[in-house]
């Protein structure tokens, strides 16, 4: 909607800011909705130890527990660090490998190849996953004080603040190796994705 607005009616995005946009729009929506049950994830996640000891027995003991002490807000801690993440991140892994796919193929019509698509998805990913790594970091942050006494951080800014002076920017970028080597399966479903939509297209589906 957004590239065909841009063609037709001179609108003023350019194609890839609107893939950004278009990105960043669909990874936000999807986040506010399931972000519950993301956050339940994440601190079950790292409750560990034997059942009896547990602060939480499960996602639904964890939403209810949460609530009753901290309210919605308990629930939904750690928001806006999660959407700033989600805009780069999405933002860059659908849009920038719709914009990259399309200058290629104006170089090399009729398609681009499928070798040169996944290429594309890898780079794609990583460069997504590493220059969102530092907001998904505070992200984690803040989602494990839901149901804490006394939260080590304010708000997001907060946390941004302390653990840069407290721990230095590479604990930013802890653990980002790990997910690199995710990015693979992630080059995958994009290029996979590309390939279902061309199959509906062709079937008229």
């Amino acid at each position: 909607m957004l590239r065909s607005g841009h063609f037709q009616d001179g609108h003023f995005l350019s194609g890839a800011s609107a893939n950004f946009i278009a990105g960043a729009a669909a990874g936000c929506t999807t986040l506010i909705l399931i972000y519950p049950l993301d956050i339940a994830h994440t601190r079950l996640a790292a409750d560990v130890g034997r059942t009896e000891v547990r602060q939480f027995r499960g996602i639904y003991h964890f939403l209810t527990t949460i609530r009753e002490k901290d309210g919605i807000r308990g629930i939904y801690r750690g928001l806006p660090a999660s959407l700033h993440g989600m805009v780069v991140h999405r933002g860059l892994y659908f849009g920038g490998f719709d914009t990259i796919k399309e200058m290629m193929s104006e170089e090399s019509k009729p398609e681009v190849p499928l070798w040169k698509r996944w290429v594309v998805a890898q780079a794609v990913t990583t460069s997504a996953g590493l220059l969102s790594y530092p907001l998904d970091t505070v992200r984690r942050r803040m989602m494990m004080q839901s149901g804490l006494e006394q939260p080590m951080y304010h708000s997001t800014l907060d946390c941004w603040r302390k653990i840069y002076r407290a721990e230095g920017f590479a604990s930013f970028y802890r653990g980002a190796l790990s997910n690199v080597f995710r990015s693979t399966g992630a080059a995958a479903i994009l290029v996979l994705y590309d390939e279902v939509k061309k199959f509906m297209n062709w079937g008229r589906l």
